[in-house]
């Protein structure tokens, strides 16, 4: 049997990824608008200089604003999907049904997702927004799923 304090330290050890997490979109949150978009837009640049020298084809500054948002969007997304994972992996042993781990895990990350619309408010040039809460809810359902899906399979090839 597992000792309660070897028990209690690897608890905390699987819970450091998803504080990790949660304190990178706590220091994007605290950019000011100007500098999250700038940091965007870099992003954005790069991979459209990539694309232009395997294509030979430029992109134009319209074209490339047009996609600033939806990079910004994939970004929230992505996030979320992994903060998803992170806290399935912190819980999910503790949880063990899947009918408690989805609900649970989902209502953390949207929480989480809430207080970091919120907290936007007091930043300079930046605004919270329900829909930002509903796409980081779905990143973090579509990690959750995800994660899910692969420790599923993995555990069932172990009693193989």
């Amino acid at each position: 049997m597992v000792s309660m304090k070897k028990e209690t330290v690897r608890q905390i050890l699987k819970c450091i990824p998803m504080v990790i997490v949660m304190i990178g979109i706590f220091v994007f949150s605290m950019m000011p608008g100007e500098q999250s978009g700038d940091t965007s837009r870099g992003f954005l640049m790069t991979l459209a200089h990539i694309v232009e020298g395997l294509t030979h084809k430029d992109f134009s500054t319209d074209s490339i604003e047009a996609w600033h948002h939806f990079v910004r969007k994939c970004a929230h997304f992505t996030e979320y999907a992994i903060l998803g994972v992170t806290v399935v992996y912190a819980f999910g042993e503790k949880l063990k049904k899947v009918k408690r781990i989805i609900p649970v895990a989902l209502a953390i990350c949207a929480f989480y997702a809430a207080t970091d619309e919120f907290h936007q408010h007091f930043v300079p040039m930046r605004m919270g927004s329900v829909s930002d809460v509903l796409l980081d809810s779905v990143g973090a359902l579509t990690g959750i799923v995800i994660f899910l899906l692969i420790t599923r399979k993995k555990r069932a090839e172990l009693r193989e």
